[in-house]
């Protein structure tokens, strides 16, 4: 590492544009940082589109936050290895034990892959916690960013990921593997004394299912618990800037650093 210090590495952006719920035409309701009515709206139209159980009537006794009942952990991505197949299998069963609702939607280039996530939909057909959507839909992921309480991105490894940006964008609150990308990101609201001002999701390390366990735990207890502190954090991560636009002034500004003068 002798040049280490010539190294500089920048995110990736998005779209804020094409992502921006409050102007985003394919959702049934429109929100932003300090007005999220919303997004409950929106989570309610999939639920209530998909299946799932959104009757209120349905709250554990134990869960404080009023809404659309237990958190809703949505996960879109592509079903390679690449991602953490055998965390996402894990998740589309203990979110449900943990008494959330968990919604993927994806598809895998694999035919084996995809063969077996089609026989766990078929198993989760009845179910009221679980939906998994095998195919690509731009128009079902701009409502489910929307009607998530919580993105699920586990990767194995991640350049940069745009799952957990766009995520933050519809205020889902990001559950994330510390790789790549996903740690340059997504700062631990327990753990993180690092960037302490700018905790904004939960972050596990292992590629265990115990380390993704913890990180799920973490985040129902803060939904169900401390429902003003979810409500702040919400409005934290809708206004934080993963645009293009910052990562341009990124690259003139290192650009410009360099040049001969």
């Amino acid at each position: 590492m002798q040049y280490r210090e010539k190294y500089v590495g920048i995110l990736n952006g998005i779209d804020t544009v094409l992502w921006d719920p409050a102007i985003d035409a394919f959702l049934p309701a429109h929100f932003q940082a300090h007005e999220i009515e919303g997004k409950q709206i929106c989570k309610q139209y999939v639920q209530r589109g998909l299946g799932l159980d959104s009757n209120l009537m349905t709250i554990r006794k134990d869960c404080t936050n009023k809404g659309n009942n237990s958190p809703l952990v949505v996960c879109i991505t592509r079903l390679v290895a690449q991602k953490g197949l055998h965390l996402i299998r894990y998740a589309i069963k203990h979110v449900a034990e943990l008494g959330g609702k968990f919604i993927l939607l994806g598809t895998a280039p694999d035919g084996r892959v995809q063969g077996e996530f089609e026989y766990l939909s078929s198993q989760c057909k009845e179910s009221n916690n679980v939906r998994l959507l095998l195919t690509y839909s731009e128009e079902l992921s701009h409502m489910l960013y929307a009607a998530a309480d919580i993105v699920l991105v586990p990767s194995m490894y991640e350049p940069c990921g745009l799952a957990q940006m766009i995520g933050m964008r519809y205020g889902a609150v990001p559950i994330v593997r510390r790789t790549g990308g996903l740690a340059d990101t997504v700062f631990d609201v327990d753990h993180d004394q690092s960037h302490a001002n700018q905790r904004n999701g939960f972050v596990f390390e292992g590629i265990d299912e115990g380390s993704l366990n913890g990180a799920l735990e973490r985040a129902f207890k803060y939904y169900n618990e401390k429902p003003q502190f979810w409500t702040e954090l919400v409005s934290k991560l809708m206004q934080i800037d993963n645009s293009w636009e910052k990562s341009a002034g990124e690259y003139v500004d290192l650009y410009n650093s360099i040049r001969v003068r």
